[in-house]
């Protein structure tokens, strides 16, 4: 008998809301590749820099998603998993002691498990994710997978992230405005990851830079884990506020001057062609040398760059200036914006397009401005493991915990067992 269940994903971004509606089932000997069958996408101005401000045009523009999406399905979507990013998001690398660790000898992958997550939410933060990093047994440090090993004397490092109690309670407002509940909020660059890495970068060391429309995302894998992750409040916006507030023109017009015509490599531009705004005075245009333009996004790319790098002297581990930088979200869509990068960091850069394998009646999902949602798609599908209805669990893991190694072995990515992370369930708490 086959089993089926949809999971929503919505990347609320401060320009736009993106979502998408995928199709899960289990035919009883294993489970299938999802399906994606529908994609919507509504302008947002409800946000600034990543933080909610304005709950009712939030809410709007969810609504307005998921109105299509219905649409175009015939599915009621009831509830979804949420992306979440902004100033208000903090992060800390923690050791914690484990108790009653090494009790039956070695260490067990239950004992483990039941002690991984050592951060706790309080009155004015939420714990959104716990990931462990590495173990320190008997002084020891560095140590991957403690499971089999002889101690007692055992710590964990944790890469802790927690958000602002008040800013997810006015996104929880905003979706249940539009309809639905909030599965769980996932971190925005650590869903990019998922959708643009592969395991070999995971692996060997990459940083992901992740442009949105109000902020910049800074995520760091090593050995397969997040090290280091951080935000700055600089994004797609204020690129193109930049060419709106120099020239007077409307938000749209300089939007569409971005897009069109911008590049941060000025020789890349003809020295004679122009651009045609529309001035806030009524009924005007202004004609303004392309190679201006490219000058002001040239200028913000470069400041951008450096805000980035003073982030990046945070990270403090070995080799760590040998790490790739891949570049994704929509900011990255900018012709030149990698090379001028590049040249910045010292590092090597890629444009990190999302890469999933699952069915597709949708669009082509292959722009960078849809990593962060195609991530978050990801992330529910390992996140069902916890869902009888949909998988049997007792049948697909082992004692080992590799359940999502198995359940995602035929895709181009593979997740680590550590990196499922925790999911904050918003509803319950209220």
């Amino acid at each position: 008998m086959n089993k089926s269940k949809t999971i929503a994903a919505i990347d609320v971004g401060t320009t736009k809301v993106f979502s998408l509606i995928a199709e899960v089932f289990n035919d009883e000997s294993q489970p299938k590749t999802p399906r994606i069958i529908a994609t919507s996408i509504a302008p947002c101005n409800g946000l600034k820099r990543g933080n909610v401000e304005d709950i009712k045009l939030t809410s709007a523009a969810i609504k307005q998603t998921l109105q299509d999406l219905e649409s175009r399905t015939d599915k009621k979507i009831t509830s979804a998993y949420v992306g979440i990013t902004g100033s208000h998001v903090s992060y800390e690398n923690k050791r914690s002691p484990l108790k009653d660790v090494g009790s039956y000898g070695v260490i067990t992958p239950d004992e483990l498990k039941t002690n991984t997550t050592t951060a706790k939410s309080d009155n004015g933060r939420i714990l959104l994710h716990a990931m462990p990093i590495s173990y320190t047994l008997d002084g020891a440090d560095g140590i991957r997978n403690p499971i089999g090993m002889h101690s007692d004397a055992v710590s964990v490092d944790t890469h802790v992230i927690t958000a602002d109690r008040e800013f997810l309670d006015k996104l929880t407002e905003a979706c249940k405005g539009a309809g639905i509940n909030v599965d769980a909020f996932v971190m925005e660059p650590f869903a990019s990851a998922l959708s643009t890495l592969t395991e070999q970068e995971r692996e060997q060391g990459s940083i992901i830079i992740d442009i949105g429309g109000g902020t910049t995302d800074i995520i760091a894998f090593k050995d397969d884990r997040v090290i280091y992750t951080a935000v700055v409040p600089v994004g797609g916006f204020q690129f193109t506020n930049d060419i709106a507030y120099t020239y007077d023109s409307t938000y749209e017009s300089a939007e569409k001057a971005k897009m069109d015509h911008g590049h941060t490599e000025l020789t890349a531009i003809e020295i004679s062609e122009n651009i045609s705004l529309n001035s806030n005075e009524e009924c005007q245009i202004i004609e303004v040398p392309a190679r201006e333009i490219g000058r002001l996004l040239r200028e913000r790319s470069i400041e951008l760059a450096q805000m980035v790098q003073l982030k990046l002297e945070d990270l403090r581990i070995d080799n760590s200036s040998s790490m790739r930088v891949v570049v994704t979200g929509g900011g990255s869509k900018l012709p030149g914006i990698s090379h001028l990068f590049q040249r910045y960091l010292g590092r090597r850069v890629r444009l990190g397009k999302p890469s999933i394998t699952w069915h597709n009646e949708s669009e082509k999902l292959t722009d960078p401005s849809q990593s962060t949602a195609l991530g978050i798609l990801i992330w529910a599908y390992s996140n069902l493991q916890d869902r009888p209805e949909i998988n049997d669990k007792n049948k697909y893991a082992d004692k080992d915990g590799r359940f999502l190694q198995k359940l995602l072995s035929n895709k181009t990515f593979r997740l680590s067992p550590w990196i499922r992370p925790t999911a904050q369930q918003i509803n319950n708490q209220n």
